[in-house]
C-alpha cells in the first residue's frame, strides 16, 4: 500500500522496469510533484520525446475560483456556448447574485466548495441560501458555489 503520490509513482515505475535518477537529462519520464517552474519548462522543451505529468499553465485552470471566473466571463459573452458547465458563484464576491438565483430556482440543489480545499474536504450540499449562511461564515471564507448536477454527463470508455 502506498501512502503518498511519490511512493505510488516509485512503485509503478519499479514495477515497469523504470529506474530513478538524480540527473533530469538522463531520464525519459519526468514527474513534477508541484507546478512547473520556468527551469522545468526549459528542461522539457530540450528533451527529445519526454514524458511528463504536468503541462505549463494548467495549474492556473485547476484553481476553482479562477476557473469559475474564466467560465463566467465566457458565459456572459457567449451564453449559449457554456451549457456544459453548471452556473457558478464566487463567494463572498457574488453572494447577492447567488441569493437571488437560489430564490429564483428553489428546487435546485447547490454544492459549496472551499476554494483552497482538496480531496472533497469541506464540501457541502445546500438547498437554500440560509443553509449556506448557517453552515459557513462565508463573509470570511473563500467559496465556490455551483448548481449541483445529480447525474453529470461522464465519458464512458
Amino acid at each position: 500500500m502506498c501512502r503518498s503520490e511519490l511512493e505510488l509513482i516509485q512503485f509503478v515505475c519499479e514495477l515497469n522496469g523504470f529506474y530513478d535518477t538524480s540527473v533530469p537529462s538522463a531520464g525519459n519520464l519526468i514527474w513534477f510533484g508541484l507546478a512547473m517552474q520556468p527551469k522545468d519548462i526549459e528542461l522539457v522543451q530540450h528533451k527529445r520525446r519526454p514524458y511528463f505529468n504536468r503541462y505549463p499553465g494548467l495549474e492556473t485552470l485547476a484553481r476553482k475560483k479562477l476557473f469559475c471566473s474564466v467560465v463566467n466571463r465566457i458565459r456572459r459573452t457567449f451564453p449559449d456556448r457554456v451549457s456544459f458547465c453548471p452556473r457558478s458563484f464566487q463567494l463572498p464576491e457574488e453572494a447577492e447574485e447567488l441569493e437571488t438565483y437560489m430564490k429564483e430556482h428553489p428546487k435546485f440543489t447547490f454544492i459549496a466548495k472551499p476554494s483552497r480545499g482538496k480531496g472533497g474536504e469541506g464540501i457541502t450540499l445546500i438547498q437554500r441560501y440560509q443553509d449556506l449562511v448557517n453552515t459557513w461564515s462565508f463573509r470570511q471564507a473563500d467559496l465556490l458555489v455551483q448548481r449541483y448536477i445529480k447525474k453529470p454527463l461522464l465519458i464512458d470508455k
